[in-house]
């Protein structure tokens, strides 16, 4: 071989290496260029629940008043001030004069810790009854939106109570068919981690099933209501769970169920309209822990079939129980929407009812 032709390939072959040398540098640097950059996912922002009650005072001019509320916003202070909804839990029309001296739970919701100086509560559609004469319709001043001015600071993990009082103006109501009550609210903390250590109870989720077999099945999804229930003789399965969202777990106590057409007024299940029917299972047995049925449930507990509930299986902070209950109508209302409940052996109120399992009777 010629030397000087040798060495000019081999210089040839040392410039192409080279170029394709600088071509996958180029390639690796734009390469890592787009390369995306996974963000940090972002930290769960502390917080607390909030329960909006709401109460009344008597206004003896009136006979009824109904209102319906779709929409209740809180007003969080500081640097970034922001408005946030709160989950209304009572979207039908009530009768607001029922609440003199009792209260019911409006809307309820976990929000960031912070403080706070305000509440709006949006009534969307209200009539009262007077002198006998039914659903007449109001205006509400303001476009609907009753302001409160009220300061609570939520903690982490706790629960804070604003019990909102409408105080009904009856003049304006009987005379030019205005709404334009007077509101306030006070504030109660149901739980400071830091000064209470105890169980703090939610129930949360519901299904309605079919009594076909140990393991019933579902009439509707979860937090359905159903309807075109017989008055009587009309056999359910009812799945009801409760959370514990408090910091100590809950034990050595009984339940009861109880059912209601207002939310206000509670009678037990096993007298009157709704009683307990003998299902297809056992009372007093444990649900088994591949039956459960309710998101988030974690402890299994037991099948009732009559008042009082054995002794509850304990349920760790932030554990789930599930119940399935089975009951029957005997002389409901017709065309009547049931709520329902479970109450301490006592008749004491659990401390938050997210979700009332309803049913609607034929008509």
């Amino acid at each position: 071989m010629d030397e000087g032709k040798g060495m000019a390939d081999n210089l040839t072959r040392v410039a192409l290496f080279g170029v394709i040398g600088l071509i996958l540098a180029a390639s690796i640097i734009l390469a890592v260029q787009f390369i995306p950059i996974l963000e940090e996912p972002p930290i769960a922002e502390a917080g607390g629940m909030l329960i909006i009650n709401v109460t009344d005072a008597p206004a003896e001019e009136l006979e009824e008043l109904f209102l319906r509320i779709d929409e209740v916003l809180v007003h969080k202070a500081g640097g970034d001030e922001t408005w946030m909804d709160i989950a209304v839990m009572e979207t039908e029309p009530f009768d607001l004069l029922l609440l003199v001296d009792t209260s019911m739970n409006l809307a309820v919701g976990d929000i960031p810790t912070g403080k706070y100086t305000e509440i709006r509560i949006h009534v969307d559609n209200a009539n009262a009854t007077i002198d006998g004469v039914e659903e007449l319709p109001l205006s509400i001043v303001a476009n609907g939106w009753l302001k409160v001015k009220v300061h609570f600071t939520i903690e982490e993990a706790s629960v804070t109570s604003v019990t909102v009082d409408i105080e009904v103006n009856p003049e304006p109501i009987v005379n030019a068919r205005i709404l334009h009550p007077v509101v306030k609210a006070d504030v109660k903390y149901v739980l400071v981690p830091e000064t209470h250590v105890r169980a703090t109870l939610e129930q949360n989720y519901y299904l309605w099933a079919e009594n076909d077999t140990v393991d019933p099945t579902p009439f509707a999804s979860e937090n359905t209501s159903i309807s075109d229930v017989a008055l009587t003789g009309a056999v359910l399965r009812l799945r009801l769970s409760i959370r514990n969202i408090g910091t100590a777990a809950w034990s050595a106590v009984q339940l009861k169920a109880q059912y209601s057409i207002n939310q206000m007024d509670w009678d037990d299940v096993g007298t009157g309209e709704w009683l307990y029917s003998d299902g297809l299972g056992d009372d007093g047995v444990q649900i088994g822990i591949g039956g459960l049925l309710l998101t988030g449930s974690t402890v299994p507990e037991h099948f009732v079939e009559s008042a009082l509930t054995v002794t509850i299986i304990d349920i760790p902070v932030d554990g789930q129980g599930e119940w399935d209950i089975c009951i029957e109508s005997d002389g409901a209302i017709s065309g009547e929407t049931y709520y329902f409940r479970l109450v301490l052996s006592d008749g004491t109120s659990l401390d938050v009812y997210s979700e009332y399992p309803t049913l609607k009777t034929v008509t």
